[in-house]
């Protein structure tokens, strides 16, 4: 089910005295209703919920990611806003798990995030944990032919689904629906972690063309990384860019599903959406894995705030 956005999350800090440019995510965020959605040219900024952790569950992951969508608002409602720079914010609530059933959550998911796109907004989806990202493909490929996904993770996330999907199986899904419907399946991994992937995962990227970037590299070089991002994205007409907060190390961001050692800096990570931004082919965004059971002081959704707003800078 669509559960409507809550007003009172957007609230904060008002610098009254500085007038327009002491504005702040609080007080421009409009509510977004999907029965009013109208064809315009302008570019607009949709944020849409996915509270589901069931694919963490299923993947024997530490649950709490579905709470998530509402504490990024709440970081994201005290950013400063610049009129003349940024896009226009509408909040379209969240897409509600219910009885565990993730299959048709996905299936409203696909519906809204079509949707928005129809209607030139840049979907920007708050997970959830990592099975958010199947949904928003499927958005997208009713949309776009021709579509390059970043992921910016930890880990593949190419497992086989043994019954059902989970946070492990997303991108091995995407590609084999493009398989089925007879696309080429474009997947670009940054961030990925020696010890945090099987050697069954690595021979499943390669066998699908992945191009792989690891942390190790993008310790050493990210001048390098962002030079491929440039190069990657010239093929396509879109790109999707996934964001699972696990990449990050854990003395940056604790409060993620499967915490990771030796991660990437959030200045890494700022750099590659910067970059990804550039290209100005960036469709759809989504960051998950947040969970905030394990979140201190709520530094993990403050960084999940941040990113987002690089990409409406």
């Amino acid at each position: 089910m669509l559960k409507f956005p809550d007003k009172n999350i957007w609230s904060g800090r008002l610098d009254d005295e500085d007038g327009e440019l002491g504005l702040r995510w609080h007080q421009v965020v409009k509510t977004g209703i999907f029965s009013e959605l109208s064809a315009n040219s302008d570019e607009k900024i949709a944020l849409l919920g996915f509270c589901s952790d069931e694919g963490v569950r299923r993947n024997k992951g530490r649950i709490g990611a579905k709470e998530a969508p509402d504490q990024i608002r709440k970081a994201l409602a005290n950013l400063p806003f610049d009129k003349e720079k940024q896009k226009k914010i509408f909040d379209f609530g969240d897409i509600l798990l219910e009885n565990d059933d993730l299959e048709a959550a996905r299936k409203l998911q696909i519906e809204c995030v079509s949707d928005l796109l129809k209607h030139h907004y840049l979907p920007i989806v708050l997970g959830g944990g990592h099975e958010t990202a199947l949904g928003n493909y499927l958005g997208l490929t009713q949309k776009f032919e021709k579509i390059g996904i970043i992921n910016i993770d930890a880990h593949f996330d190419l497992r086989i689904p043994v019954e059902n999907s989970t946070s492990g199986t997303p991108f091995f899904e995407m590609a084999h629906f493009s398989a089925e419907i007879g696309r080429e399946f474009h997947y670009f991994t940054i961030g990925i972690q020696e010890n945090g992937n099987t050697q069954a995962l690595f021979k499943r990227a390669n066998e699908l063309n992945t191009e792989i970037i690891r942390a190790d590299e993008v310790h050493i070089d990210l001048n390098h990384v962002l030079r491929r991002i440039e190069d990657f994205a010239k093929e396509f007409d879109a790109i999707y860019l996934s964001l699972d907060l696990d990449v990050l190390d854990g003395a940056f961001a604790p409060g993620v599903s499967a915490p990771s050692v030796n991660g990437l800096t959030p200045f890494q990570v700022k750099s590659i959406i910067q970059k990804v931004v550039q290209t100005k082919k960036l469709k759809l965004f989504d960051v998950v894995e947040l969970n905030p059971n394990f979140d201190q002081d709520n530094r993990t959704a403050k960084l999940a705030a941040y990113f987002i707003q690089e990409i409406n800078l």
